[in-house]
């Protein structure tokens, strides 16, 4: 259950804010267009979902590759059990790509010239590896320290409406403040699910690839860091 439990949290974290991209992104659709404070509300809800959803089925909810490797360092975590989770969340973003791409089959369809791999990635305004990959790990860290620190907080009483809160807390304040890498923050949120829109025949693609070096330069080796550095602070407490 532990298990399931991290491939059902995952899912509806990234089912619920890949939908949202959807509706904003492709056209025929009710939203069609970014707002914001719309979008910030969106991703906050699910990852806050997401987290609530997982602890109420038993799991640790980690949700995110980087924390799974800190606890690997810090926490003594299984590495067989860490290859699992991390696997959960593998799939867990495959099943959120094929299922918007069932739902929204027909606006893909009718997007022909829309970029689509921005809906299931994160990417920056302006491409800068070196300093997107800086600006990767600060983000990581601050937004899983400040959920991290809240939940010892709050341990006495961790109840998955105070865990939801505190998803949707963290990743309010950083949406506010940190936009220079597309709110990734998470290598299964952006990379996990570049691998699913490579596989998957989404229509219209056109031959739209992801880009790699940026996604394993910053979403996967730069968050892993910021979320490693966050289990690590959160620990000196």
């Amino acid at each position: 259950m532990s298990y399931l439990s991290e491939f059902v949290g995952s899912l509806i974290f990234l089912l619920c804010g890949y939908s949202y991209m959807c509706n904003i992104s492709l056209k025929n659709t009710l939203v069609s267009n970014l707002n914001y404070i719309e979008l910030v509300f969106a991703w906050s809800l699910a990852v806050g979902l997401g987290l609530s959803i997982a602890v109420i089925m038993g799991g640790p909810a980690y949700l995110n590759p980087g924390v799974i490797f800190g606890q690997i360092l810090f926490n003594n975590i299984l590495i067989t059990d860490a290859l699992i989770y991390l696997f959960m969340e593998f799939l867990a973003a495959g099943a959120a790509v094929l299922i918007c791409m069932i739902f929204f089959w027909d606006s893909f369809k009718d997007s022909p010239d829309m970029s689509k791999r921005g809906i299931f990635s994160a990417y920056p305004v302006k491409r800068n590896i070196p300093l997107n990959f800086i600006q990767e790990i600060l983000a990581t860290f601050v937004f899983l320290f400040i959920v991290f620190s809240l939940l010892k907080a709050t341990s006495g009483d961790s109840t998955p409406l105070r865990i939801g809160v505190i998803g949707f807390a963290g990743v309010a304040v950083l949406s506010l403040t940190l936009n220079s890498t597309g709110f990734s923050m998470n290598a299964m949120r952006s990379v996990f699910s570049s691998v699913w829109f490579t596989i998957l025949p989404i229509p219209n693609k056109n031959g739209e690839k992801a880009d790699w070096t940026y996604q394993l330069t910053v979403n996967l080796i730069g968050s892993s860091i910021g979320g490693i550095l966050a289990v690590f602070a959160t620990n000196l407490f």
